[in-house]
């Protein structure tokens, strides 16, 4: 089962479940690949699952029954490199821009992974 996410008028992130077609609100998230800062995988911070993004129709999809390897389903966003932590910020925030997102608070908890939030 693969669903498909958009973005509704609310700037809210929905995700459309292709055999139900119920919009489900789904959470983007960015979470260092490993230990490696340079990297980030995208992923819904409700269900856990991988979020992929297509660059033809600009829509995000997730399949709710994975649970194959995480690092190979969710978009990864690489190259993030930065001197100090505001400037690894600013290069992250450049990348997500292309996906309509940014950075936002980074989970002390999880210790792994930031909330995204729409631009």
């Amino acid at each position: 089962m693969y669903v498909v996410c958009r973005k509704e008028a609310k700037k809210m992130t929905t995700a459309i479940d292709f055999d139900t077609n119920e919009p489900i609100t789904v959470q983007p998230v960015a979470i260092y690949a490993g230990s490696a800062y340079d990297t980030l995988l995208i992923a819904d911070g409700t269900t856990g699952k991988p979020l992929a993004y297509g660059d033809i129709n600009h829509e995000w999809y997730t399949d709710l029954a994975y649970d194959g390897d995480f690092e190979q389903a969710a978009e990864k966003i690489e190259g993030v490199y930065g001197a100090d932590e505001a400037e690894w910020e600013a290069a992250a925030n450049k990348k997500l821009a292309k996906y309509g997102l940014k950075l936002g608070d980074f989970d002390e908890k999880a210790g792994d992974r930031y909330t995204l939030v729409e631009v």
